[in-house]
């Protein structure tokens, strides 16, 4: 069985500290980076990326809303290892 990668932007929520919402997301079990990027208009956003085994079916995006601060989640790759 291979391995699942996920990469994931993740939109912060006004005022929220980049930083930390970065420790936030990267504590998020089967986290592998994550790091601040410049995105539009002046504004920062979090890449994150995830690895899983192939047939586990975890819906990162999903848990990644869950966590504090987070705005919005959009899904940017998926593939196998």
């Amino acid at each position: 069985m291979g391995k699942v990668l996920t990469r994931l932007k993740v939109f912060p929520k006004e005022g929220e500290e980049l930083e930390a919402l970065r420790e936030r997301v990267s504590k998020v079990e089967g986290c592998n980076t994550s790091k601040i990027e410049d995105f539009v208009f002046g504004t920062k956003i979090i890449i994150a990326s995830f690895i899983c085994n192939d047939g586990e079916n975890k819906d990162y995006e999903e848990i990644v809303k869950q966590v504090k601060g987070v705005s919005e989640v959009q899904v940017e790759e998926v593939g196998l290892l």
